[in-house]
């Protein structure tokens, strides 16, 4: 029942792809099928039906309907601290790399909109200025950031001394940077024999505590084994061309 599942819901979110915000119209999918998204989710499969998910640094403009749908998305369904399952649901709602979505909803939560910024970008906007040229004279953030923390703020709520209460949680110990992620992997082969790992001089190198290089190694296996794939090759003389990049798209997806 779940493999027929699987392709019938792959198949009917083949048919509500929209090519031109390159993701799938998942509240169309969730009427047809008369299934809750998150519980589609859970059996759609990229595979079956030959969708490619994207990978989008946090440092590029997502554009501000994509972060909209991504904070909306997440906010709606997942009020609490998120597992890995939960990130790789909302990679698969988002069809973005689901690693790639922890980081802009953490750079998203990071920002912090004050009293004076928000004057600052209110006469910017009424003298016509565009939203990139706004957030290089004023913010260190990309400009869907602060465009939605402009659109979520007002004049009187900023002066109030309590800072809202987050709807859910991201730990600090999912950011990661590629640099990182490759750094880990680069310390686990040299450092890690099994279940023999030098928890203390990886997490005092990288930098994490070794609660958070251990769940990063969860989530990096793929790359880790791949690493460990390229120095047996390496040693039959394969060349360095032919080892697996460290990317952070190799995550689990």
């Amino acid at each position: 029942m779940s493999s027929e599942l699987k392709y019938r819901v792959s198949l009917t979110a083949k048919n509500y792809y929209n090519s031109s915000k390159e993701r799938v119209d998942w509240e169309g999918v969730s009427n047809e099928l008369r299934m809750p998204i998150p519980k589609a989710l859970e059996y759609f499969d990229e595979s079956i039906c030959g969708i490619r998910q994207r990978s989008i640094s946090e440092s590029q403009d997502w554009g501000i309907e994509t972060l909209t749908a991504l904070k909306s998305f997440t906010e709606t369904y997942f009020q609490h601290c998120m597992s890995v399952e939960d990130w790789i649901l909302v990679g698969k709602y988002m069809n973005i790399c689901h690693s790639d979505c922890v980081a802009k909803m953490w750079a998203l939560g990071k920002f912090r909109m004050t009293p004076i910024l928000f004057e600052q970008i209110t006469e910017y906007r009424d003298a016509g200025l565009l939203w990139p040229t706004i957030c290089r004279n004023t913010a260190d953030c990309t400009p869907d950031i602060l465009r939605i923390a402009y659109a979520t703020s007002n004049k009187e709520t900023l002066y109030q001394s309590k800072r809202p209460k987050a709807k859910f949680r991201i730990s600090k110990h999912q950011h990661w940077s590629r640099e990182e992620d490759a750094r880990l992997v680069e310390l686990l082969s040299q450092y890690g024999n099994g279940n023999d790992v030098d928890w203390n001089y990886i997490s005092k190198t990288l930098g994490h505590s070794k609660n958070a290089c251990r769940y990063r190694r969860i989530l990096l296996r793929p790359q880790i084994q791949g690493a460990r794939g390229s120095s047996i090759d390496t040693d039959h003389g394969a060349s360095s061309s032919d080892s697996p990049s460290l990317g952070i798209e190799y995550l689990l997806n």
